[in-house]
């Protein structure tokens, strides 16, 4: 299609989403009496390059797969007042997320929808994508229960995103995107296991607390290696031996399991949170530690800089190092809040620099102003004299601006 051409036999837009930190938006359209999706971008971002390059970069890699759980992409088109557009399938369903939300799944079908997924991501790795932005919300159930992968590619985010609601939308990301990192399909097999995770806390199904543990393992490298290998501990099923003898080691310890299982549990327990709280104490006692490492780092050079600096880079590497604990409740505040005490310390820092740069100033400018005071308070302690010239100092750096 040529650039300066509109399609027209896209009608009855009505837009359904509105990404929070990206580019894009979401339509549902008519086609030939039929509904189907566009994505187009933000308004201000339909003239921007790069964001163009992105979306048409999205279609040219969606629009060769061929695998009846990934979304097919249909056309790359424009649309007046709408920019360049990707046209999708239109999927009658709703997304995992919602269903798992409302309890509306059996554990049955739950099985039958990650093992899907899996075999969506096989066809995905072997073709040498990794789908990278996996969620529920990206998992659409259809109708009759099947799955639909749907929004491939990295998600984006603002820097000056809102921290708290910035991870959590990087809830079901790999922490080797996040860090920026090369990926590979271990970074899909992350996101799987959170989306495991989530499934066991709504009390959906638990019956993948093991596979979704060795898949959100933080290194890569003790993760599965492969997804067939995850829908095969999905999947597994027990030979009638097998459960013959697990029923019968359990039918043998079932009476001494009742006994003393609370106390094993409770002592487990305690032993987690110990664990937990030493290892939390020893993180926030490096990060504290390093404070003045940092103040260093962003020392005054001059008068002439802002007091107010910029330490995004080393406030996201503490963040990545405290994310095991930001979605603890018992965690989170105090794992804030030394976020808070690191930026407040680099201030403090600053401030008293500007103080030392400036006496250092007043006295070399004012020599016979500061000799005079000095002469003024006979006796006076350095701690004294240095007050009473930092306030002249102030007062003359004042008069100056």
């Amino acid at each position: 299609m040529e650039e300066n051409l509109f399609s027209t036999d896209y009608t009855d837009l009505r837009l359904i989403h509105t990404s929070r930190y990206g580019n894009s938006r979401i339509f549902v359209a008519k086609f030939n009496g039929k509904k189907v999706i566009v994505k187009a971008l933000k308004p201000e971002c339909i003239n921007d390059e790069a964001c163009r390059a992105s979306l048409r970069q999205e279609y040219d890699t969606t629009s060769i797969l061929d695998n009846k759980y990934i979304r097919k992409a249909l056309d790359f088109v424009q649309i007046e007042g709408y920019g360049d557009c990707i046209i999708l399938e239109y999927i009658d369903g709703k997304s995992l997320a919602e269903h798992v939300r409302v309890g509306t799944l059996s554990e049955k079908q739950v099985k039958s929808v990650l093992a899907e997924v899996c075999d969506a991501l096989y066809y995905l790795h072997r073709n040498g994508i990794v789908h990278c932005n996996l969620s529920p919300e990206n998992i659409m159930v259809t109708n009759d229960g099947r799955a639909k992968l749907i929004d491939l590619g990295v998600p984006e985010t603002k820097q000056d995103a809102d921290r708290e609601l910035l991870i959590k939308e990087m809830e079901f990301v790999a922490p080797e995107i996040i860090k920026g990192e090369d990926v590979d399909n271990r970074a899909d097999i992350y996101s799987l296991g959170k989306i495991m995770e989530f499934i066991g806390e709504r009390n959906i199904s638990k019956q993948f607390g093991g596979v979704a543990t060795h898949c959100t393992q933080f290194s890569r490298e003790q993760r599965f290696d492969s997804i067939s290998d995850v829908r095969s501990a999905i999947t597994k099923s027990h030979s009638i031996v097998k459960i013959i003898i697990v029923a019968a080691v359990l039918l043998i310890v079932g009476v001494l399991a009742f006994i003393y299982i609370p106390k094993i549990k409770a002592n487990v327990e305690k032993e987690r949170a110990e664990r937990l709280a030493h290892d939390f104490t020893h993180e926030i006692d490096k990060i504290q530690a390093g404070l003045p490492q940092l103040c260093e780092k962003y020392s005054l050079g001059s008068l002439d800089e802002p007091i107010v600096v910029d330490w995004s880079e080393d406030s996201l590497k503490i963040v990545e190092t405290l994310m095991p604990y930001l979605s603890m409740d018992e965690y989170k505040d105090k794992a804030m809040k030394v976020l808070e005490d690191q930026s407040t310390g680099i201030m403090n820092s600053r401030l008293d620099d500007f103080d030392d740069l400036l006496l250092t100033e007043f006295e070399k400018t004012n020599d016979t102003v500061v000799a005079k005071i000095k002469g003024g308070l006979p006796g006076a302690t350095e701690s004294v004299l240095d007050s009473v010239l930092l306030i002249e100092a102030k007062k003359w750096y004042g008069s100056r601006q």
